[in-house]
């Protein structure tokens, strides 16, 4: 990075952090805490490898994963691989380990594809063209939702950018330590998650659009292409299986064409006026790319980018989600930057409406946009010791068990999963059914684990499932033994979340609790709202 860039750069950095800071307050994250699906559990992974970096350092980890999800059933290391929760657990090590310091934490590091944007664009088209692609980026839905939960694709985005510029370095500067840096950001993006693969795609389509197919006679290429595989080959080979059980579809031409569609409808929902400028940017730079060989180097990596997160998400038929295609946005706001630099030089009475236009989508998003939901989990968790059951859908249990175990570093205390002990389904949540079909014997699972305190989290107009139905049956009936100590309700939207305790709280039943096992392959993730 040229000195010169350095402000402009950090002024960028400075902008993804300021709308970062608006959407946690426009969200209320911030009170809020965990509230999605995925969110303890990542918390949960990061605090598993925090623990044992202090604790166990030196044992063998599978084992100590084990123990610590027999404890705490919401550990997923293994589904998602271990690099960011590695890289960021130290922060565990000097600040409290809470939602608070994860979503701080989500802050800064989200906000870095900003800084590689205002660089990018202030290398190509000067100061100000650089803030506007920064700003255009941070002011996305999808950026912005991406401030207010902690998520693996924040990081992943800012990887992959990282990744496809460093490409572009080494074919301007065919040097082995450019290369090499991108082989090591491409190992740990897709160390960081799984969709870290479209980094793979980036080369090859890189040298389609730049026609360097000389470097595929290279030797620095393969000796890097042999060192990713080296690093994350043993990872994967391992964890296949586990990935290939998080699919929602089957692979075929059908899913890919669905799939397309859906995540360029994703881009436009985003984008907005943004992504035609950007189809323009392209078209732009192409018709000059003979002129500045370097220049369309640095704009083909970011089509680059966006195409091979395009077939990536066409091809593997994890889900259709809005998110998996962050990492193609910093890229497309680039190419929109630039596109609209050409359209303004030949229509330059639109520049104020054209700016205007471009942050439709995120005025709207933060308009419209609800709180966070808060379960208050934390709250809940104050004084659980013993053996507790959560109910209410993953995400509640998630959090509560995020929150009871950063209390419980010994791993004495145990929580137990309503959703697993209660009822039953498949990975992905299907084929539901309740194990219990009265009060009663639910009642007896509590008293033959020891349960000394029930956690449940209810939303009005959205129908408990019949375990909980029974489970909160059997608490409220004459003589069960357990009582309502609070009912705490959410933060941001319409709810609660009940807090039952037992009259004389028992001794965990630890060999029942540790009979309820680990899954076959140990750690996954529930997806199940």
């Amino acid at each position: 990075m040229r000195a010169s860039a350095l402000p402009t750069a950090a002024g960028g950095y400075a902008l993804g952090l300021l709308a970062g800071l608006v959407s946690l307050w426009v969200t209320g994250a911030w009170s809020a805490g965990f509230s999605g699906a995925d969110e303890p559990a990542h918390f949960l992974n990061t605090w598993f490898v925090s623990l044992y970096a202090r604790q166990a350092l030196g044992q063998n980890p599978l084992a100590y994963a084990t123990e610590f999800y027999l404890h705490y059933p919401k550990l997923s290391i293994g589904h998602w691989p271990p690099a960011y929760y590695g890289l960021i657990s130290p922060v565990f090590w000097v600040l409290p380990a809470s939602s608070k310091t994860a979503l701080a934490v989500n802050l800064l590091v989200s906000a870095l594809p900003g800084l590689g944007i205002a660089w990018l664009l202030h290398r190509l088209a000067g100061r100000t063209a650089a803030l506007a692609g920064a700003a255009l980026w941070a002011l996305a839905p999808l950026t912005l939702e991406g401030f207010a939960f902690f998520m693996l694709d924040q990081p992943l985005a800012a990887c992959a950018f990282a990744a496809a510029m460093a490409w572009a370095a080494f074919r301007n500067d065919p040097r082995l330590m450019w290369v090499l840096l991108f082989s090591c950001l491409t190992a740990v993006a897709i160390l960081i998650k799984g969709n870290g693969w479209l980094l793979v795609f980036v080369p090859p389509l890189h040298i389609a659009l730049t026609a360097g197919w000389r470097m595929l006679r290279d030797w620095r290429l393969w000796a890097a292409a042999a060192l990713g595989a080296l690093l994350v080959g043993p990872w994967y080979a391992a964890t296949a299986g586990i990935s290939a059980d998080g699919f929602n579809y089957s692979p075929g031409p059908a899913y890919a064409v669905h799939a397309l569609l859906f995540n360029l409808e994703a881009l436009a929902a985003n984008l907005g006026l943004a992504l035609p400028l950007a189809a323009w940017g392209v078209a732009a730079e192409w018709r000059r790319r003979r002129d500045d060989a370097r220049r369309w180097s640095l704009v083909a990596a970011c089509v680059a980018l966006l195409i091979a997160s395009l077939i990536l998400q066409s091809l593997v038929p994890v889900d259709l989600d809005a998110r998996y295609m962050a990492p193609a946005m910093p890229g497309c706001a680039v190419l929109a930057i630039l596109g609209g630099l050409d359209l303004l030089e030949r229509l330059p009475r639109l520049a104020a409406l054209a700016a205007l236009l471009l942050l439709v989508p995120g005025v709207v998003h933060l308009a419209e946009r609800e709180p966070k939901l808060g379960f208050r989990m934390e709250e809940a968790s104050a004084g659980a010791v013993g053996a507790w059951l959560v109910d209410g859908g993953s995400a509640a249990e998630g959090a509560f068990t995020a929150a009871m175990a950063v209390r419980d570093p010994a791993l004495r205390d145990y929580a137990v999963r309503g959703s697993k002990l209660l009822a039953e389904s498949d990975f992905m949540g299907r084929g539901y059914r309740s194990k219990f079909s009265a009060p009663e014997p639910v009642l007896g699972e509590l008293r033959r684990l020891g349960i000394g305190g029930v956690v449940i989290a209810g939303r009005p107009g959205v129908p408990p499932e019949p375990h909980t139905a029974l489970l909160r049956d059997a608490l409220r009936s004459p003589g069960s033994g357990y009582r309502l100590a609070a009912v705490l309700p959410f933060r941001g939207r319409p709810g609660a979340t009940e807090v039952y305790r037992a009259d004389r709280p028992p001794t965990p039943n630890a060999a029942a609790i540790r009979a309820l096992g680990v899954p076959e392959k140990l750690v996954r993730a529930e997806v199940r709202p």
